[in-house]
């Protein structure tokens, strides 16, 4: 990462010491909960709430500097918990060796068809709406041919659920998927792989915007369109 980019990202993302001390400190209490006898997913949801106002803090500020990108950090964001989510399930499968009912993330109450396409719907949304916006960023061409085929998955398996009201279909590449019986990758796999190559996507095209983002000494008056940053 070139100096320049790295002052960019601080002076995008910077916060007081004290609050992001604070938000840590709370959340490593909140997680010493755990071993109180606490479910897992308890914890989770306190220590997300935590961070929200500081996330809410950094949203706000990025959208009053830079318009239209505060969205693109949230997606940055939302889709890194997401992908969170499956690495904790990976954590379960191979690490543990649990499987079915114990191996659903962090949130198995989520681990639902019906939230995964809904999930994935948004993502693909949010790609769309972000080529609208930032027609020149090649990386989120690339994030939208994914999002496309990771949405088809989705309808794939939303519409074997609908038909039979079995879950867990393989959809088109899982292992037994419709498409030549699929790679030799379970279900879990393979959608956290989708997940993680989403979101490193997404993170190479948020930095490629911010790089061509007007220095601090150029940043534009509040009178001018938010979209100046969709070159």
């Amino acid at each position: 990462m070139s100096t320049s980019l790295y002052k960019q990202m601080i002076s995008i993302h910077s916060a007081p010491l004290p609050f992001i001390l604070l938000t840590a400190g709370i959340s490593v209490g909140l997680v010493a909960t755990f071993w109180l006898g606490w479910a897992i997913w308890q914890v989770a949801i306190l220590v997300i709430f935590a961070w929200l106002p500081l996330f809410f803090l950094k949203t706000v500020s990025i959208q009053r500097q830079y318009g239209w990108l505060a969205f693109f950090f949230i997606l940055v964001v939302t889709q890194g918990a997401h992908v969170l989510e499956h690495v904790a399930q990976m954590v379960q499968i191979h690490l543990l060796g649990l499987s079915g009912l114990q191996a659903r993330g962090i949130f198995g109450m989520l681990d639902i068809e019906w939230v995964h396409f809904i999930w994935n719907s948004w993502v693909l949304l949010c790609a769309v709406l972000l080529v609208f916006l930032f027609r020149k960023n090649p990386w989120l061409w690339v994030l939208l041919v994914i999002s496309v085929w990771h949405e088809i998955e989705h309808v794939s398996i939303m519409s074997v659920f609908l038909r039979t009201g079995h879950i867990g279909a393989p959809g088109l590449l899982a292992r037994g998927g419709a498409i030549g019986g699929g790679l030799p990758l379970s279900r879990p796999d393979l959608h956290f792989f989708y997940n993680l190559l989403e979101e490193f996507v997404l993170i190479i095209a948020y930095l490629y915007q911010i790089q061509r983002l007007p220095r601090s000494e150029e940043i534009p008056s509040p009178t001018r369109s938010p979209f100046v940053t969709g070159t």
